[in-house]
């Protein structure tokens, strides 16, 4: 299991989507000051919203995407343990980072974020564009039942079609493991990172995705889901061959 932090980024008001990816960049080398927040990481990515897909060159129509997030931060802590972005022990670092949350989001990060265990089931780096799934249950289930069912055959059917789709880099499922945000009430997130952000269109165009998220209508409230498409817009550590040896190092 690898301890994260994921958040719903959404930008200030009057920050236009165009100068938005620089200024959430400008947060993140604000809170490496603090070593003690990046001695706390694996790896993280700031994944930026694709406004308009395109495959090939060529505008894409995807309805089940959402538009009304800017972003999406991972911030990986592998198995060291719970990030420490989130809760700053602090006083001082604590109320230095809400001020610069403020100065970039429209909220506070621990009004929109999920601290998470995810279970990767397919192993792999980051790549180069990232769906996201924030899973609220159905209406009748419990979160026992609605984990059971994640965690169980819906798993076991994500690991035997996932690895036929083009570009599949990583899987991952995150169990939220604390009371979600009161406006987010998603008790699960998928993550599914691709090489390209074409190999992740055409996964969601051609149908690749179809019987992931068909099943996923069976248990979980996807009319209430969001789904986001990303590109990564910043991440630590930049190097594919340093963010291997950062993962292997947390292994051992």
């Amino acid at each position: 299991m690898n301890a994260k932090l994921i958040y719903l980024a959404r930008r200030k008001p009057g920050t236009s989507r165009e100068d938005w990816p620089k200024q959430w960049k400008s947060h993140a080398i604000y809170a490496s000051q603090f070593p003690s927040i990046e001695a706390s990481l694996e790896w993280l990515r700031y994944g930026n919203r694709v406004d308009q897909p395109t495959l090939d060159g060529a505008p894409v129509d995807l309805p089940m995407l959402s538009t009304a997030h800017d972003g999406v931060a991972n911030v990986n802590s592998g198995k060291k343990g719970a990030p420490r972005a989130a809760s700053a022990a602090d006083p001082e670092i604590r109320a230095a980072l809400d001020k610069d949350e403020l100065r970039v989001f429209d909220s506070l990060v621990n009004e929109i974020s999920f601290s998470c265990e995810e279970e990767p089931l397919l192993e792999g780096l980051p790549g180069g564009a990232a769906i996201y799934a924030f899973l609220p249950r159905k209406a009748g289930l419990s979160n026992a039942e609605f984990l059971a069912r994640y965690e169980g055959s819906h798993a076991d059917l994500a690991r035997g079609t996932l690895p036929l789709l083009a570009g599949l880099k990583r899987y991952g499922h995150n169990r939220v493991v604390t009371a979600p945000p009161p406006r987010f009430p998603f008790e699960a997130i998928s993550e599914i990172w691709f090489e390209t952000p074409d190999d992740a269109v055409r996964a969601l165009k051609d149908g690749g995705l179809a019987t992931v998220l068909d099943d996923l209508a069976e248990f979980a409230a996807m009319d209430e889901a969001v789904i986001i498409l990303t590109t990564p817009c910043h991440g630590w550590p930049k190097d594919e061959a340093l963010l291997k040896r950062e993962q292997e190092r947390s292994a051992g």
